[in-house]
C-alpha cells in the first residue's frame, strides 16, 4: 500500500473521530452553559424567595418587645385578676388583627398562658402550657427567642417571636410571643410554579412549593436531631419521612408527580434558626437542552453544503446591524443634546424655585417673630403688674425681686434679638445646657397660669441624675415655654388638670416626655400640628407657628419631638435631645 492510498484510508476514520469528538464537546458544553444558566436563574429566585421570607419575618421581630413594655401586659402578669386579663386579650386580640400576626399571646414565668389574642375560639391559648417550647425558655434564659414548629394547639404551623417581660424590680415575669403564619407565602411560592424548600438546622422541611415535600426530610436525621424535635414536639406526630438520595455529583432524586425526579439543588443560608432556602431545577430539561444542541450540530454539519450561501447571508445581516447601529447612534447623538437643554431648563426653573423660596421664608420668619417675642413680653408684663402691686403694698424687697426678673427677660430677649440675627446663617454654636435648670426657668415663668388655671404639676423618672443636654439656653427655654404652655392651654377646660414631666436618660439621648390629662389630640390634627401657621385657637389667639418653631428648634439641636395621645386619655409630647458633655471641674 502506497503512503498516498494509506493517507486517503486514514483520512476518514481521523474525520468521523474529529466529528464524534466535535459533537461531544458540543453537548457537553451546552449542558455546561445551561446548567450555569440554571444555577444563575435558581440564585436570583432564591435572592427574592429569602427576601421575602425575611421581609415577612421582619414585619413583627419588633412587636413582642414592644407589646412586652406595655403597662397592661405588665399588670395582668403582676395581677392575673379577670379585670386585667380580660383588657390583656382585648388588646392583644386588636394588635394582632391590625398587624396581621396570627396569634399573640402571654406566658407567665411557668409557661401557661393568661392572655390570647384567640380567647374567643374554641382553640384558645389561655390555659395551656409551652414550658417545653424553645421559644419559651429562651425568651427567659436570654429575653428573647424565636421557632418554628406546629402549634400544639391548633395543629397549625407558625413562625414564633418572643420575648422576655421583665419588671424592674424583679427577675423575668413571663414571655409575651407572636404567632406568625407562613401559608400565605408557601401559597405564593405554589402559584410560581417552581420547586423552592425552606429547612431547618435539623434538614426538616417546613415550608415547601410541594405539598407532599413539606415534614420530611433531604438529609439522614440523626438520632440526637430526633430526640430533640420528639422533646419539643416540634412537628407533632409527622412521620418525618425521607424524600430522597444524594447523588455522587450532588443532585438531588425526588418524587415528584408520582414518580422519581433528578434535580440541581442550589442552597442559600438564612440567619434565621440557622434555615436553609433551596431551589430544586429539574435535570431532565438540561439534557434535553444538551440533545437540542446535538440534534442542531448534526444538522450545522449535513448543511455544510450550504455554507456559501450562508455566509454570503451573513455578510448581508452584519451590513444591516452596521447601517443600524449608525442610525441608533445618531438617534442617541440628538436624544443627548435634548437631555442637556432640558437639563438646562430644569436648572433655571430650580433656581427660581429657590428664589422663591427664600421669599416665603422671610414670610415665616416675620411671623415667628411677632409669635417668640411675645412669650418674654408677656412674662416682663405679668412681673411689671406686681411689681407695681407690691410697692404700693409696701413690701420694696419683693417688688425688687419682680424687678430682677423682668432685667432677666429683657437679657433673653435680647439674646433672643442676636438668635433671630443668625437666622440666615447654620446656627449659633452649641453646648452643655442643664435640661432641669432651663425648666425650672420655665415654670417660675409660668407659676402664674398654674396658680390660676389650679394645674398640679408631678415629676418622675431620672431627675435624680444630670440632665445634660447639647443645645443652647435661650431656644431650649422658648421651646419648653412652647410645649408647656400648650400644655396649660389644653386644660384649660378640664377641672383638676395635671401635667406630668418624666424624664429618662438612654445611651445617647435624654427624653422629656410632658403629657395631660386634657381632652387630647384629634386625629386631624396630630396629622399637621407641626405645619406652619396650623392653629386651633380661636383666631386673634395664635398665629400657629408655636409648634413648628419648636420642631424647627429641635431639629436644629439633633434631636427628634413626636406627639400622640395617652390611651387612658391626654396628650403627650415627647422631646428627644443629644447628650450634653458633662464639663469638668
Amino acid at each position: 500500500m502506497t503512503r498516498k492510498t494509506l493517507l486517503r484510508a486514514l483520512v476518514l476514520p481521523t474525520l468521523t473521530a474529529l466529528v464524534f469528538l466535535g459533537l461531544w464537546w458540543l453537548w457537553y458544553w451546552q449542558y455546561s452553559q445551561v446548567q450555569a444558566d440554571s444555577h444563575r436563574h435558581a440564585e436570583k429566585r432564591l435572592a427574592l424567595y429569602t427576601s421575602s421570607l425575611q421581609g415577612a419575618l421582619e414585619r413583627f421581630t419588633y412587636l413582642p418587645g414592644l407589646l412586652a413594655q406595655h403597662p397592661l401586659i405588665h399588670a395582668a402578669l403582676r395581677e392575673p385578676n379577670d379585670i386585667f386579663l380580660t383588657q390583656a386579650n382585648q388588646h392583644l386580640a386588636l394588635v394582632a388583627e391590625r398587624s396581621g400576626a396570627e396569634t399573640i399571646f402571654l406566658m407567665n414565668d411557668q409557661g401557661v398562658t393568661l392572655a390570647s389574642s384567640n380567647y374567643e375560639l374554641e382553640q384558645s391559648f389561655i390555659g395551656h402550657d409551652y414550658h417545653f417550647r424553645p421559644y419559651f425558655f429562651d425568651a427567659m434564659e436570654d429575653g428573647s427567642g424565636e421557632f418554628f414548629a406546629v402549634g400544639s394547639t391548633t395543629g397549625q404551623p407558625g413562625y414564633f417571636n418572643s420575648y422576655a417581660v421583665t419588671f424592674s424590680d424583679t427577675a423575668t415575669a413571663g414571655v409575651l410571643a407572636v404567632k406568625v403564619s407562613l401559608e400565605a407565602l408557601q401559597e405564593d411560592w405554589r402559584r410560581a410554579n417552581e420547586n423552592v424548600i425552606l429547612s431547618d438546622a435539623n434538614g426538616v422541611v417546613i415550608l415547601s412549593s410541594r405539598e407532599q415535600w413539606r415534614f420530611g426530610h433531604i438529609d439522614q436525621l440523626s438520632d440526637a436531631a430526633l430526640e430533640q424535635i420528639n422533646a419539643q414536639r416540634q412537628f407533632l406526630d409527622e412521620p418525618l419521612p425521607l424524600l430522597g438520595r444524594r447523588l455522587p455529583d450532588d443532585t438531588l432524586v425526588m418524587e415528584a408527580q408520582g414518580e422519581d425526579e433528578r434535580f440541581l439543588i442550589t442552597s442559600s443560608s438564612l440567619s434565621t434558626l440557622g434555615w436553609s432556602m433551596h431551589y430544586l431545577s429539574p435535570v431532565q430539561p438540561l439534557y434535553t437542552s444538551a440533545r437540542n444542541m446535538l440534534l442542531a450540530g448534526l444538522i450545522t454539519l449535513s448543511a455544510l453544503l450550504l455554507l456559501g450561501l450562508w455566509l454570503r447571508e451573513r455578510q448581508k445581516r452584519h451590513r444591516m446591524r452596521d447601517a443600524q447601529a449608525q442610525i441608533i447612534q445618531q438617534t442617541n447623538i440628538r436624544l443627548e443634546e435634548r437631555v442637556q437643554e432640558r437639563t438646562r431648563a430644569l436648572e433655571d426653573a430650580q433656581t427660581e424655585l429657590v428664589q422663591a423660596g427664600k421669599l416665603a421664608a422671610l414670610g415665616t420668619m416675620a411671623a415667628g417673630i411677632a409669635h417668640e417675642l411675645n412669650q418674654p413680653l408677656s412674662g416682663i408684663r405679668t412681673y411689671a403688674a406686681n411689681g407695681e402691686r407690691l410697692l404700693a403694698m409696701g413690701r420694696q424687697e419683693m417688688a425688687s425681686d419682680n424687678f430682677q426678673r423682668i432685667q432677666v427677660l429683657s437679657k433673653r430677649l435680647a439674646r433672643l434679638i442676636e438668635q433671630l440675627k443668625l437666622f440666615a446663617r447654620k446656627g449659633g454654636s452649641l453646648e452643655s445646657v442643664d435640661l432641669q435648670a432651663s425648666l425650672n426657668f420655665v415654670l417660675e415663668l409660668l407659676e402664674e397660669r398654674f396658680q390660676q388655671q389650679k394645674v398640679r404639676l408631678e415629676r418622675n423618672g431620672a431627675w435624680q441624675q444630670p440632665l445634660l443636654v447639647r443645645g443652647d439656653e435661650v431656644r431650649l427655654e422658648q421651646l419648653l415655654t412652647n410645649l408647656l404652655g400648650n400644655a396649660l392651654d389644653a386644660l384649660n377646660e378640664t377641672p383638676d388638670g395635671v401635667i406630668y414631666l418624666h424624664a429618662e436618660i438612654i445611651p445617647t439621648q435624654v427624653i422629656l416626655t410632658i403629657h395631660d390629662n386634657g381632652p387630647g389630640l384629634p386625629p386631624e390634627v396630630i396629622e399637621h400640628m407641626f405645619d406652619p401657621f396650623f392653629t386651633t385657637k380661636p383666631v386673634g389667639e395664635g398665629l400657629g407657628l408655636g409648634l413648628f418653631i419648636s420642631y424647627g428648634i429641635v431639629q436644629d439641636l439633633g434631636g427628634k419631638l413626636s406627639a400622640g395621645n395617652q390611651p387612658t386619655g391626654g396628650a403627650w409630647f415627647r422631646l428627644a435631645l443629644p447628650h450634653g458633655e458633662e464639663t469638668p471641674s
